[in-house]
C-alpha cells in the first residue's frame, strides 16, 4: 500500500520505525519489529503520538482495528489520502456502520448498505412545516381501551430480527416532531432501533421507529404522513435518488388491529451513483398513544438486482408483529 512510498525515508536511521511493521513493508527487519514501537518517541515530534506500543493495531490494519487505521496514521504518510482510497473505503465498516464489513463490492457493500436504508428512511421522514386537512376528528372509529402505552426496542422482535449494534441517527428527526405536533400528537418522545437476520452486508433488515404520547386521532396522523410523503417521492434528492410511489397507501388489518389504523405503501427506489434499482413496503401504524413505521429490506437482493416488494398481507403481519413486540403498557 501506501507505505512503500517516501513519507517513512526520514527515519531511515530507524529501521524498526513500526512504518516497517506494516503488513505490506517487508522491509522493517523482522528480529527488530517489536522494540520499533518505541522508536518513534525520539524522532520527529509529529510522531510519538502515532508510534506508541498502546496502538499496536497499526502492525495488522485489516484484522485487528479495521475503523481505525485509515485515520490513526501519522500526517506524514499521504499514502492513505493519495493512492487508490477505494480499498480501504471498501475494506473498513466504518462506512457502512452496522452493515459494513465488505469484502466484495468495488465500493464496499456497508457503504452501499447504509445509503441504501438512508433513502428509504428519508423519504418515510414527515418533512418540515407542514398543514394536513385530513379527515377526521373521532379517530377514525379506532377503539380506544383508554391505556397509555410507550414504545421500547427489544433485542428481538418478530420472532426471528435481532436488534443490531447500530447508533446512528435515525427516525424522525426534530422537525418531524414539531409536525407530529401539528398532527395532534402530544407529549411524544421518540424510539428507533434497527434489526437484522443473518448476514449484516447480505441478511434482511428492518427499521422500526416512531413517538409514543397522546395521539388524538390515529387515522388523522397516518393520512397526513402518507400524504407528505406522497409529495416528497416526487422530489429528486441530491444525489439523484428519486422514488415511485406504486398505487395508494393501502388499508390494511392483520388479525389484533383493531385497535389501530395501518396502511402500507410500495415503493420503487432509484439510486444511480450506486446503480441500484429496488422495491419495498412501508407500513405505517397509530393508535391513541404510539404511532411508528417499519420498513424491511433484503440486503443481498437489493444488491444483486433481484428484490421484490414484499406483499401488502405480509408487510402488515411483520408490522402487527413487532408492535405486540416493542408496545407495552405505561407504568404509572
Amino acid at each position: 500500500m501506501s507505505n512503500s512510498q517516501p513519507p517513512p525515508n526520514p527515519y531511515g536511521q530507524q529501521p524498526p520505525d513500526p512504518y516497517g511493521q506494516q503488513p505490506q513493508q517487508p522491509y522493517g527487519q523482522p528480529p527488530q519489529q517489536q522494540p520499533g514501537y518505541g522508536y518513534p518517541q525520539q524522532g520527529p515530534p509529529a510522531q510519538p503520538a502515532y508510534g506508541q506500543p498502546p496502538q499496536p493495531g497499526y502492525g495488522y490494519p485489516q484484522q485487528g482495528q479495521p475503523a481505525q487505521p485509515p485515520y490513526g496514521q501519522p500526517p506524514q504518510q499521504p499514502g492513505y489520502g493519495q493512492v487508490p482510497p477505494q480499498p480501504p473505503y471498501g475494506q473498513q465498516p466504518g462506512y457502512g456502520y452496522g452493515y459494513g464489513e465488505p469484502p466484495a463490492a468495488p465500493q464496499g457493500s456497508g457503504k452501499r448498505n447504509g445509503i441504501i436504508i438512508g433513502a428509504v428512511v428519508a423519504l418515510v421522514a414527515i418533512g418540515a412545516g407542514v398543514f394536513f386537512a385530513t379527515r377526521g376528528s373521532d379517530g377514525g372509529g379506532i377503539k380506544n381501551d383508554g391505556k397509555k402505552y410507550q414504545l421500547t426496542m427489544p433485542e428481538t422482535v418478530a420472532t426471528d430480527y435481532k436488534k443490531t449494534d447500530d447508533d446512528e441517527d435515525g427516525g424522525f428527526d426534530e422537525t418531524d416532531m414539531a409536525t407530529l405536533k401539528t398532527l395532534g400528537v402530544s407529549d411524544a418522545k421518540k424510539s428507533q432501533a434497527d434489526y437484522l437476520i443473518g448476514d449484516q452486508d447480505t441478511g434482511q433488515v428492518l427499521e422500526v421507529a416512531g413517538v409514543y404520547g397522546t395521539v388524538k386521532d390515529p387515522q388523522k396522523v397516518v393520512d397526513g404522513m402518507f400524504a407528505q410523503m406522497k409529495k416528497d417521492a416526487a422530489k429528486k434528492e441530491d444525489d439523484g435518488t428519486t422514488h415511485e410511489l406504486v398505487g395508494e397507501p393501502q388499508k390494511v388489518t392483520p388479525a389484533g388491529m383493531d385497535d389501530a389504523a395501518m396502511e402500507c405503501q410500495q415503493v420503487k427506489y432509484h439510486i444511480p451513483d450506486q446503480n441500484i434499482d429496488f422495491p419495498t413496503t412501508i407500513c405505517l401504524w397509530a393508535d391513541y398513544s404510539t404511532v411508528a413505521y417499519t420498513v424491511a429490506l433484503d440486503l443481498g437482493k437489493v444488491q444483486n438486482g433481484t428484490a421484490t416488494a414484499m406483499p401488502y398481507d405480509q408487510a402488515a403481519e411483520l408490522a402487527q408483529g413487532v408492535r405486540k413486540d416493542v408496545r407495552v403498557p405505561l407504568a404509572a
